[in-house]
């Protein structure tokens, strides 16, 4: 079981954003060309929680049901909060927007046509 770490969790205009992160599984070295030529040390400050490796993970719920999510992996920080502040995080978090501004219109369409569908009449009892 993977274990998500809050890192922000906010309403925007009736929306709630929760960013979080897990670790990484992908290593470093993966990710790196051959200009890059301390990843032995990288790693070992990462192994030694000098530096944070990890997925991102931006999320948007509405009640409690999430309508989208996105992700970003191979990300090194010293600490993971500085995330927050480089302009990464706001690029996540809108692009999961954008994808739940989509799913709510044609939600939207589907819970109007199911709530008269299934609407309660006097002279109807429930029926499907």
């Amino acid at each position: 079981m993977r274990y998500w770490e809050t890192l922000l969790e906010e309403d925007r205009g009736g929306l709630k954003i929760i960013l979080d992160k897990t670790w990484e599984d992908i290593h470093p070295g993966q990710c790196f060309d051959d200009t890059v030529t301390d990843i032995d040390d990288m790693c070992s400050k990462i192994d030694r929680g000098d530096l944070d490796w990890f997925v991102a993970r931006a999320r948007v719920l509405v009640d409690g049901v999430e309508l989208a999510d996105a992700c970003i992996g191979g990300l090194l920080y010293e600490d993971a909060r500085e995330f927050l502040k480089d302009g990464m995080a706001e690029d996540l978090i809108s692009d999961a927007v954008a994808e739940a501004q989509g799913r709510l219109t044609t939600l939207a369409k589907t819970f109007t046509m199911l709530a008269i569908k299934h609407s309660y009449h006097k002279d109807r009892p429930w029926k499907q």
